[in-house]
């Protein structure tokens, strides 16, 4: 290795100052570089962020010692009892068209298990019996579902109740749930100006190589022809927590010709939309969506209904509004804040609403968000109406993200049955609901910290099946969730 002159160290040291922040790709690329034009291997540049330590890690035994004492089973139980003190007992009035004579399993049980499992992480319908078979297990299920219990309900006893439920009763419990959690107030800081904000997105549950049920949508693609389900959502976001409050089926009915429309994610949003009204009447509401709704029959139903809505807005879905908007801010900027752009009061087919930009630019590289809202976007809101329009990706990461390839596994078909597939699908919402006021609320999973999802997953189904516990009925509901802003 040459000597470098002073020079050279000085020029070298500014051109690993100027890259230290960039993304380790792009340092490393320039390592390469520098080790070749000044023949000096040893050259690396680190990187330059600097990352805040909040609390020491903790030790193993020390994560041991705080999970020996900690009952996870009971506090999902807790949270049920004390958010939901009517859930178990709308589980026992569900339509039960069962034989009377042929009834082994109360109504309770039999979905109290399946959503228990669903709790605990297990994702087959067959892995109850694997999981759930232990001395233990049926003694604590006979203490949770109020039944003395010589097994726990086979996952085909299971399956067969599921088939036979209403979707409307089991949607029904969904909208108790959100209701209680409304009324419990304690998300009411998530709120903008009292209104809730409400993701809507669709998204495929799975594909097949037949026409499941005979309303799947297909695509066709080298000749082949695949069928899809998919559904669309809408949950309302409250800090890191979604949470499901509609569920609309995309799905075809008898299509005539071959030139007759599928059905698509606007139209089911039309079909779910006087069904949120009529649910959620005085609820104030801001419908988040991508530029999907960004179109006057969608504006139209957020007017109708007197909500507000942020769309995200793209050049082919509104032409006119979004050269309208650049000419406008080319000409004047509504706003003063840096890399914020802003068009108040555009008009487009009877309605009138803000059109907004931000220009978010890290590490050398620019992406840009474009939005219409009728929120009165100004100065001092711009920067949180534009994180609560980003925020869209929630529904995607901790919704379906997680629903998909983390706890649930919902692309697993736990039914092919045309009314299971259904309520098996609501019923992970029921779980999904309560497993985030556990993961997000908890005292106790914050006083672990770090501990993943499939440790809780772990630890639940553990204390399910490893010990016997006999105080259920007698849970101290004395306690309060605490969630972070």
């Amino acid at each position: 290795m040459k000597k470098r002159s002073k020079k050279e160290e000085e020029k070298l040291q500014e051109e690993i100052k100027k890259y230290a922040n960039e993304p380790r790709s792009v340092r490393r690329k320039k390592e390469r570089e520098l080790k070749k034009e000044y023949k000096d291997k040893s050259i690396t540049i680190k990187s330059g962020k600097k990352f805040k330590k909040t609390k020491e890690p903790l030790t193993r035994k020390q994560r041991r010692e705080l999970l020996k004492d900690k009952n996870l089973l009971k506090e999902v139980l807790k949270i049920i009892r004390k958010y939901f003190p009517q859930l178990e007992n709308l589980f026992s009035k569900l339509t039960d068209k069962r034989h009377k004579s042929y009834i082994t399993y109360k109504m309770r049980t039999i979905i109290m298990t399946r959503l228990l499992s669903l709790i605990c992480g297990i994702t087959t319908m067959k892995g109850i019996n694997q999981k759930f078979n232990t001395d233990e297990a049926i003694k604590n299920l006979s203490s949770i579902c109020n039944q003395e219990l010589k097994e726990v309900p086979d996952w085909q006893t299971i399956q067969d109740v599921i088939e036979t439920l209403s979707i409307e009763e089991i949607e029904d419990i969904r909208k108790y749930m959100v209701k209680a959690l409304i009324r419990s107030k304690m998300f009411d800081r998530f709120r903008y100006k009292g209104a809730i904000q409400v993701l809507v997105d669709a998204t495929g549950l799975s594909s097949h190589d037949y026409n499941l049920n005979g309303n799947c949508i297909s695509r066709t693609k080298s000749g082949i022809i695949k069928y899809y389900k998919y559904v669309l959502e809408a949950k309302i976001v409250f800090g890191n927590i979604v949470i499901s409050i509609d569920s609309e089926w995309i799905e075809n009915k008898e299509l005539n010709n071959e030139n007759e429309k599928q059905d698509c994610e606007v139209n089911a949003f039309k079909r779910m939309a006087p069904r949120l009204k009529k649910n959620y009447p005085k609820m104030k509401f801001i419908i988040t969506g991508d530029a999907l709704y960004a179109t006057t029959p969608m504006i139209d139903i957020c007017k109708d209904n007197k909500w507000y809505y942020i769309f995200n807005l793209k050049k082919d879905r509104l032409k006119n509004v979004y050269e309208q908007f650049t000419d406008n801010v080319n000409y004047f900027n509504e706003t003063n804040k840096e890399n914020y752009y802003l068009s108040k009061n555009v008009e487009f087919n009877d309605n009138v609403f803000d059109v907004f930009k931000y220009i978010e630019v890290t590490n050398n590289k620019t992406t840009t968000f474009h939005y219409v809202s009728n929120l009165n976007v100004k100065d001092s809101n711009i920067e949180e109406i534009v994180n609560m329009g980003r925020r869209r990706w929630k529904i995607e990461n901790e919704g379906f993200n997680q629903q998909k390839n983390g706890t649930f596994c919902i692309s697993h078909m736990s039914s092919r049955h045309i009314v299971g597939l259904k309520v098996q699908y609501y019923l992970i919402q029921i779980a999904h609901i309560i497993r985030q006021l556990l993961e997000y609320g908890s005292i106790i999973i914050k006083e672990i910290r770090d501990i993943t999802k499939k440790e809780i997953s772990d630890k639940i189904s553990t204390m399910l099946t490893s010990n016997k516990i006999s105080n259920f009925n007698c849970l101290d509901l004395n306690f309060q969730l605490r969630f972070d802003g």
